[in-house]
């Protein structure tokens, strides 16, 4: 099957705008790093935006486009898509509204928990979609959670190198940041290999043993590893930012290229002298 690039961007830009977002109320609820909360909404909205408007160039003509508003209240895996987008951009917005007019405490606690949950959710709802009995090799719940994996190891990469980046990490908050790019490049690195161990990584072991694995899992673990020991170190976020870039994009290209289905999943698998 052909790499859809539109649908591609569109998962990995949302839903990366998504765990950023959710980071960010992580971050409220605990206090840390107040100062680069504005400028993280900001590029989690942006990131939904294009994310969501390259799902609409998938749709391209403007029949389908409006076919998917009018049934959005389907709760197909499009209307999902784009339900948790709106949520998540709407909830940004209402972030950037707390931030700019000082509400309470307590009000942005509130917008913080929704927050973090639309924007966790968007990340799966995203892989959630193509779980289909037409597609064995897709037809996983450790699909998604491989999405949402690679989303939160770029949102957790992108967050330090942001919050480390504008001077507002102290001590705990540089740690707090390192210790995100921990469990973001862990979710990433396990959630993928279960999942390709799952889908048949023999069909493309370049692209996933050496794009998903070892690029965007293993050397985004080493950068991960590296920020415990130097938090405050902007380049280390930054590789760590490319690794998990990597890894997205190598994650869904290899779902993408083993969607076969069940007839054609054979002879994939003959051709590539698996079966």
């Amino acid at each position: 099957m052909e790499i859809q690039w539109s649908l591609l961007l569109f998962s990995l830009l949302a839903g990366t705008g998504g765990s950023i977002l959710a980071l960010v109320s992580v971050s409220e609820l605990s206090g840390i790093a107040p100062k680069s909360r504005k400028a993280l909404v900001i590029l989690a909205l942006a990131l939904v935006i294009v994310g969501g408007l390259f799902s609409v160039t998938h749709l391209e003509q403007k029949a389908h486009i409006m076919a998917a508003a009018a049934n959005i209240l389907s709760f197909s895996a499009i209307s999902l898509e784009l339900i948790f987008v709106g949520l998540v951009a709407i909830m940004a917005v209402v972030y950037l509204v707390g931030i700019v007019r000082g509400l309470s405490a307590g009000a942005m606690k509130v917008i913080a928990v929704v927050s973090l949950v639309v924007g966790l959710l968007l990340g799966y709802v995203t892989g959630s979609g193509y779980q289909m009995g037409a597609q064995p090799l897709w037809n996983t719940p450790m699909l998604p959670l491989a999405y949402l994996g690679t989303d939160l190891a770029l949102a957790a990469a992108v967050y330090g190198a942001v919050t480390v980046g504008t001077k507002d990490a102290g001590e705990a908050a540089s740690k707090r940041c390192a210790l995100y790019c921990v469990i973001g490049a862990a979710a990433s690195l396990v959630f993928c290999l279960i999942y390709g161990v799952m889908s048949g990584a023999a069909m493309e072991p370049a692209l996933f043993w050496g794009g998903v694995i070892v690029l965007g899992g293993i050397a985004n673990m080493a950068c991960a590893v590296a920020a415990l020991k130097k938090a405050d170190c902007v380049g280390i976020y930054v590789a760590a930012c490319v690794f998990a870039l990597i890894a997205g994009v190598c994650l869904r290209a290899f779902m993408w290229l083993v969607g076969t289905g069940t007839l054609d999943f054979f002879a994939a698998a003959a051709d590539r002298l698996v079966l």
